[in-house]
């Protein structure tokens, strides 16, 4: 669904922020991507996107990330945003989740059919009408993710899904999240929201790929982690973790 070979970008000329970056996400596949501050996470994510010129290849369901190709590619790519305050921009929840579909040319009755399927499927229905400045920050992210669904995109990216929520609304995002079918692709510092809803993760360090594996091996990895400046998920504290 999503495959970089060898994916380098710069910010300036001498320190790449990507460094030959090669991983493949396959259809229907939970990954996660860690790595501490400046490993390269949002700067991957914008790659993804088309929001930075890159050298090397990036594919997405097997077309080519390029300036002719952008409109298809991001409606393939759904994005969520770390703050929400950044995604949701009209009155309503709902009238936020009708703006996508339509501006892809469906008809209103159509987008409204799209959005009611995401509401039902998240459970969401008690936000439709709700107005986006009265939400908490958790209904706002919930509406946030809901918001992306009604595109009906073919993969998710998420940036921070679970920061700034207190715990249940920390909790209810993850439920959320894990019972997604889309591919998801999902950039955070919360290694339990990570261990809890991927399979993979891909960790990144000085823009490279340090580290792919399964989620439940990796994330025991203390001596892998702490390399990278990164703990053990907290939930597994001293328990069941790998030295090596």
């Amino acid at each position: 669904m999503i495959e970089c070979r060898d994916v380098s970008f710069s910010y300036e000329p001498e320190r790449k922020a990507l460094d030959g970056v090669t991983f493949r996400v396959k259809p229907g596949e939970a990954v996660g991507l860690i790595g501490a501050n400046g490993a390269g996470k949002s700067t991957l994510m914008m790659a993804l996107l088309g929001l930075v010129e890159c050298e090397g290849e990036i594919l997405v369901d097997g077309v080519r990330v390029e300036k002719r190709t952008l409109s298809d590619i991001r409606r393939k790519l759904g994005f969520v945003m770390q703050d929400s305050d950044d995604q949701m921009f009209m009155p309503t929840v709902y009238e936020d989740m009708l703006f996508g579909p339509m501006n892809y040319g469906l008809s209103r009755e159509e987008a409204r059919a799209k959005t009611n399927a995401a509401l039902d499927a998240l459970g969401l229905q008690a936000l439709k009408h709700r107005h986006n400045h009265r939400l908490s920050g958790g209904e706002k992210r919930m509406a946030a993710i809901a918001t992306i669904l009604a595109m009906e995109p073919a993969a998710l990216l998420m940036d921070e899904p679970t920061s700034a929520l207190d715990p249940y609304n920390r909790r209810r995002v993850i439920e959320i999240v894990h019972g997604l079918p889309q591919t998801r692709l999902i950039a955070s510092h919360d290694l339990d929201m990570i261990l809890d809803t991927c399979d993979r993760v891909l960790l990144l360090s000085d823009g490279r790929v340090a580290a792919d594996g399964p989620a439940d091996a990796l994330l025991r990895d203390k001596a892998l982690l702490e390399a990278h400046r990164l703990e053990l998920p907290l939930s597994l504290g001293n328990r069941g973790m790998s030295e090596e």
